[in-house]
């Protein structure tokens, strides 16, 4: 699997936005983007991209969650791709496939694990692929370091069944990818968390 991390509007706030590609870009992947920024500006950097020849560039769009910096754009790419836009919890026509918790999802040449994650919003989701070790986390917080902070138990959830996963690389919502002892990052989290909780 091909992961590119497409380039942010320069002058706009929008979160990260991902391509994914299977390694031979065969006919049987399944291109998708993660999130989409806030407007239609990744469009023409996947239009520089070689997604496959006889492919459509974006089969299929994940939205993380339904902020409008990374859900902003998926109408664009849903009118120029035909593309399926998924996401879990949504009102509204944008979104074709409603995503659940513990089901697997082909993405690019590789099958995903979707984990719900509840605690930026109520329909966060996180992304895990077991083969690559690799997780997007949309917005989910994954490195806490406020000892004195409230934490719901949902949250508590999403941090120990994150720490259960082998992970080489974190491609979060806002900011670079995560590729230094992410596992650590995640587990020093609930520790922190977790101190909390018991005051």
């Amino acid at each position: 699997m091909k992961v590119i991390c497409l380039k942010s509007h320069p002058t706009q706030y929008s979160g990260n936005s991902y391509l994914l590609l299977g390694t031979w870009n065969t006919l049987d992947d399944v291109n998708t983007v993660i999130d989409t920024g806030s407007d239609d500006f990744i469009i023409k950097e996947i239009e520089t991209i070689n997604t496959g020849v006889g492919k459509v560039p974006v089969n299929k769009v994940i939205l993380t969650h339904n902020h409008f910096d990374h859900m902003g754009g998926a109408v664009h790419l849903k009118k120029k791709y035909h593309c399926t836009v998924c996401a879990n919890i949504f009102s509204g026509d944008l979104v074709d496939v409603t995503l659940h918790d513990g089901e697997e999802i082909r993405l690019a040449d590789k099958s995903f694990s979707i984990i719900h994650s509840p605690a930026h919003s109520s329909d966060s989701l996180c992304l895990y692929c077991r083969t690559d070790r690799v997780l997007f986390s949309g917005d989910t917080p994954l490195q806490i370091m406020d000892a004195t902070g409230s934490y719901t138990e949902q949250y508590i959830d999403t941090l120990q069944r994150l720490t259960r996963l082998d992970i080489r690389v974190i491609y979060p919502g806002h900011g670079p990818p995560i590729l230094e002892r992410p596992g650590e990052i995640i587990q020093c989290s609930l520790d922190t968390v977790l101190k909390c909780r018991r005051g």
